[in-house]
This record gives C-alpha cells, sequence and structure tokens, in this order.
C-alpha cells in the first residue's frame, strides 16, 4: 500500500502529481466564497443566496454543514 500523501507528491519527487483532495477542495470552496462576496455567481448564486442567505450578507449566515 501507498500512503495518500505520497501519491500526491509532485512526479519529480517520486509522486503521482495528483492534487491533494482536501486542498483543492478548500481552494474551491474559497474561490466561490469570493465570488459570493463579489457578486459574481450568476443562477447559482441567486439560487443560495434566497435559500441559505435569505438577504442577510454571507458573513452573517449562521447555518453549518449538518443543517
Amino acid at each position: 500500500m501507498v500512503k495518500w500523501a505520497d501519491i500526491c507528491l509532485p512526479k519529480e519527487r517520486g509522486g503521482l502529481g495528483i492534487p491533494a483532495s482536501r486542498r483543492m477542495n478548500v481552494a474551491l470552496m474559497l474561490r466561490w466564497v469570493w465570488r459570493i462576496l463579489r457578486g459574481d455567481g450568476g443562477l447559482w448564486l441567486q439560487l443560495v443566496e434566497s435559500k441559505y442567505l435569505q438577504g442577510q450578507p454571507l458573513m452573517a449566515c449562521s447555518h453549518s454543514a449538518s443543517q
């Protein structure tokens, strides 16, 4: 068995060059937060605003992932 951390290493360091999924997920989520704060989300942003934010700014949102 090979450790996931070893698989995520760059090819130059003996890995397969696969991006670490947790880091990639955080980066993508932060990109969406940036788009929400800029108001640059199109239809997707309108859906999230009406369902979860309910007219409040993102930073005032009290929903958690478990709800």
